[in-house]
């Protein structure tokens, strides 16, 4: 991995590390909804702003109809349902025990592959998923 990777890797750890720790603060007093529309408007905007003063506005024109429905799907799926769901389990219990439960959701992905993507098994991704299911039995019971 190169040295930007390194870097890149690391902060995302660090700011999606931190974060469940400030939203459970703000879920002591906040719906799990109200949270959530805060936190996405804020970031909405960041990215809005982001996008117009970084240049990236011009390749709007080579976005697709379908690329808007896919990544609209997308949002909808992680951004909207997936966080609500996530927010309102934070709002019940330990952050140290939810979110690396919650962190497992790259099985999913792996098994939709298999399921949708005809990906294949490999032994070393059969490991992993053994290992990830393990994994999550451990923390359960901890």
């Amino acid at each position: 991995m190169s040295g930007k990777a390194v870097t890149l890797w690391l902060l995302t750890l660090l700011f999606w590390g931190s974060s469940p720790l400030l939203e459970k603060l703000a879920l002591k007093a906040v719906s799990p909804l109200l949270a959530l529309t805060i936190r996405t408007s804020v970031a909405a905007l960041a990215l809005i702003l982001t996008v117009l003063f970084s240049g990236a506005a011009s390749e709007i024109s080579a976005v697709t109809a379908r690329d808007v429905l896919v990544l609209a799907a997308s949002g909808i799926l992680a951004g909207f349902l997936g966080m609500f769901t996530y927010f309102s389990l934070l709002k019940t219990g330990e952050a140290s025990r939810i979110v690396p439960l919650t962190a497992a959701y790259p099985l999913v992905t792996a098994l939709l592959a298999l399921v949708l993507l005809r990906e294949h098994l490999t032994p070393l991704r059969l490991f992993g998923i053994l290992l990830t299911i393990s994994g999550l039995i451990i923390l359960q019971r901890s």
